[in-house]
């Protein structure tokens, strides 16, 4: 039992793979032929939420920077002017030792030798927080544009496909519609076939609606038009 164990850690850290997120997402500088790809390239670079979690690391790399240096803060330089610096021949009585030019001092803290690492060690934390925090919307922003584009293109082909429907059914409808003033067929024949083109064109309209709204949430993901998309 313990070998089958020790086998299965070793598989699985033989064969886990790391997620390489310039692939998830293609960095900008990167151009891509295929269309969804694109998409979720331009989701990534337009919506405002993505904006903040990007922020979010930069500020928590300054934060890094500043715990680094978190030891200048030990010496303190400062300078004195007063008259007798700017003009030492009216020092007849010495008294500028009593006003140095300069002042250099030091304090040290002991707490500040364990303080310090702790403050930079703590800030490098939450910078790897915010880079997964920035993965994991990667993740979440391909999973979306992905998913809006599949549906956008589903329900752009039931569109086309009732609309096709829609145009023959009309054609057959008109076809029995002279008929019957023709009298060459009954009233409920023409009456099944008015329900028919009516119900078809019912059809069409839904799509053409599911059509639209799919469009548009899925423009509203990559922040522009469609058409738009070179």
């Amino acid at each position: 039992m313990k070998k089958i164990i020790f086998f299965l850690l070793i598989s699985t850290t033989v064969f886990a793979q790391n997620v390489d997120y310039n692939k998830i997402i293609l960095p900008s500088g990167v151009q891509t032929d295929d269309f969804a790809e694109k998409l979720v390239q331009i989701a990534w670079r337009n919506h405002p939420t993505n904006e903040i979690f990007r922020r979010e690391v930069n500020i928590a790399d300054i934060e890094v920077n500043k715990s680094k240096v978190q030891w200048l803060d030990l010496v303190r330089f400062s300078s004195n002017l007063n008259e007798f610096v700017l003009n030492p021949g009216a020092d007849q009585l010495s008294r500028s030792a009593f006003y140095p030019k300069y002042n250099v001092n030091g304090s040290i803290s002991i707490a500040t030798f364990f303080t310090i690492p702790y403050n930079t060690k703590q800030s490098k934390e939450r910078l790897m927080i915010t880079q997964a925090q920035v993965n994991a919307q990667k993740l979440q922003v391909r999973n979306s544009v992905m998913r809006a584009y599949n549906n956008y293109v589903l329900r752009e082909k039931i569109f086309r496909i009732q609309s096709q429907l829609a145009l023959d059914n009309e054609t057959s409808h008109k076809l029995l519609e002279q008929k019957f003033k023709n009298g060459e067929i009954t009233f409920e024949t023409y009456s099944a076939s008015l329900g028919a083109f009516s119900q078809m064109t019912l059809n069409q309209l839904t799509a053409e609606r599911d059509y639209k709204d799919a469009k548009l949430d899925l423009e509203q993901l990559i922040g522009m038009k469609l058409e738009d998309v070179r």
